[in-house]
């Protein structure tokens, strides 16, 4: 029989069965995914499963979904020290277990392993019910003998639970506190101490203040047998101290008297028709200030105010009040407000102390914290008078507007110091006025 020739061995004979196996490695490589076979090998790692509100140490975002909240929503309690938190640099972190123990009702961390009753026990269930986060968080191994594989100190620990309910003292090997506890509520916040309700009840704020202002102003005066447009130039010193104490909770009130010390000056053209320099005390300041509805998704904190004057002087008596917005937007913090005051006008000799019988006055601006302590603040505010006449002299319709810049720094606990410069934004002729401020928070 004729020999049949031998078949070339082309590709398809040698290199087919080494794809045909690569094909198999790789299947199972993607089909065992995070699985280990009997060697021990794992062909690839499987991706973590746990969500990230699981670690210990929790980011804002982090926290608030484990709480089930909104990040603004757990700030803003950071923020008024009603809940475990603490400030690394700028960045609010919080711990779970801290977190769990707080919505659970508990002034501590939950009970460590050791500390947790033995089964059997007298009031422990005889059916063993699934630990919790809690408990897993608190178990340490404690490493394993040579002999029988039981974790060392094991019976000690059992031991212990089964003579002691009190949780265990803290040991030297846990870990330190992670960043600083916020005991201050930051100059993000303090800025907003004449507009917002800080102070919680029993709480109290002193705030010595010194401002020099400078300005021109215009008011239609009667010279002779005619009238005319006069200019009046203003230079002041005032010394302020300011008070505020909270009586309730998201109430406040407040109460200010200064020392004053001002140069003015009446000028027809070129020529002076009047001019007063006095030093005296100031009217006194009264007023109470409340949160009706606090911030939450689309709203800002509402807070109206009420306020009063009582002349120390030739001044004359004010009423008026309020209301304020503010809404955080991290790192931001937005505010606006509005305010009207009426004046029991009386009249004077002196036309340097005439006041307009009405006044509104507005401004809008925002907070930004450059860090944990130090806030940069601006402001525009715009004041508007109405007419008003008295036998002497008529008050014009007015309209003023100012630009406001300031800087909140933290000094020490309670303590903030707080340097401000506005300027005259439509005044003829210059207007700028500067400030330095030192409010101080303490529970009496």
């Amino acid at each position: 029989m004729r020999a049949r020739p031998a078949r070339r061995r082309g590709w398809c004979t040698v290199r087919a069965p080494a794809l045909v196996l690569s094909i198999l490695v790789a299947t199972h490589g993607l089909a065992g995914a995070g699985q280990t076979d009997r060697a021990g090998w794992c062909p690839c790692p499987p991706p973590s499963s746990q969500p990230s509100y699981q670690h210990e140490v929790l980011t804002l975002e982090e926290a608030a979904r484990l709480l089930r909240i909104e990040p603004w929503e757990l700030e803003h309690l950071a923020l008024r020290r009603s809940m475990p938190a603490r400030l690394v640099g700028s960045q609010w972190r919080f711990s779970r277990t801290a977190l769990l123990a707080w919505i659970a009702g508990m002034e501590k961390h939950a009970p460590s392993a050791a500390a947790m009753p033995a089964p059997g026990s007298p009031g422990t269930p005889a059916m063993a019910s699934p630990l919790t986060d809690e408990t897993l968080l608190a178990v340490r191994g404690r490493g394993s003998t040579a002999a029988g594989g039981q974790t060392e100190a094991e019976e000690p620990r059992v031991a212990q639970s089964e003579t002691s309910e009190a949780p265990a003292e803290p040991t030297d090997d846990e870990p330190e506190p992670i960043g600083e506890a916020p005991e201050e509520r930051g100059p993000r916040v303090a800025f907003l101490r004449a507009q917002n309700v800080l102070l919680a009840p029993g709480e109290l704020t002193l705030e010595p203040a010194l401002f020099y202002a400078r300005g021109d102003g215009q008011t239609l005066a009667l010279v002779g047998a005619g009238a005319g447009l006069a200019t009046v130039e203003t230079d002041t010193a005032t010394a302020l101290l300011v008070g505020r104490y909270g009586v309730l909770k998201e109430t406040e009130v407040f109460a200010s008297a200064s020392y004053i010390h001002a140069r003015t000056s009446v000028f027809f053209g070129s020529r002076e028709i009047a001019s007063d320099a006095r030093t005296e005390f100031g009217d006194v300041g009264l007023g109470l200030r409340r949160t009706v509805l606090r911030e939450g998704p689309g709203m800002p904190d509402i807070i109206l105010s009420v306020n009063g004057r009582l002349p120390t002087g030739e001044s004359s008596y004010a009423i008026g009040g309020g209301i304020a917005l503010v809404k955080s937007i991290d790192p931001v913090v937005l505010f606006a407000n509005a305010n009207y005051q009426h004046v029991f006008a009386r009249e004077f000799e002196d036309l340097t102390r005439l006041e307009a019988a009405d006044r509104v006055s507005a401004s809008v601006g925002y907070g930004l914290a450059l860090n944990d302590t130090l806030t940069l603040s601006t402001a525009v505010s715009g004041l508007f008078t109405g007419a008003t006449s008295f036998d002497i002299a008529e008050l014009r319709q007015r309209e003023r507007y100012f630009l406001q810049f300031g800087l909140t720094s933290y000094l020490a606990k309670g303590l903030y110091i707080e340097p401000t410069v506005s300027f005259g934004l439509n005044d003829l002729g210059n207007s700028v006025a500067f400030g330095l401020s030192l409010p101080y928070t303490f529970k009496p």
